[in-house]
């Protein structure tokens, strides 16, 4: 059975707007805390798509043992402030040498319930084809 490690990472602000920067959302309320504040929150929070691709560290030994994503399905639950702690952390609900499914939570420092649930359904196998590389 996959042995898996909880993932410990504290949100800086320069992570966000390198984010920002990588995906093109400059969604203000995601770097400048007046804009936030504006918008009804306490201060800059994380894009939920940040939050999410983080978890990609937590399934990577996986990724590395030949297993490939076949199904992602997560929901945000809260917003993730930043400058604050999250753990990425999961339980493995099925495993077999050609599949596992992992149930994931990401809770962060002080905020009593998961930002983010979700499934992650890996399987063992070819990568999917690229097209741009097939005739």
């Amino acid at each position: 059975m996959p042995s898996l490690v909880p993932i410990v990472h504290r949100v800086t602000r320069s992570d966000l707007v390198r984010y920002a920067g990588a995906s093109e959302d400059f969604n203000p309320i995601h770097f400048d805390d007046d804009a936030a504040r504006f918008y009804g929150l306490d201060g800059v929070i994380a894009h939920g798509m940040y939050t999410m691709g983080l978890v990609t560290r937590f399934i990577e030994p996986l990724l590395n043992q030949g297993y490939r994503v076949s199904e992602w399905s997560n929901r945000f639950r809260a917003m993730v402030p930043v400058n604050r702690t999250i753990a990425i952390d999961g339980s493995i609900q099925e495993s077999t040498p050609q599949r596992v499914v992992l149930n994931i939570a990401v809770t962060v420092e002080n905020l009593p319930k998961p930002v983010l649930t979700g499934t992650i359904i890996l399987v063992r196998g070819e990568p999917f084809a690229d097209p741009a590389t097939t005739n």
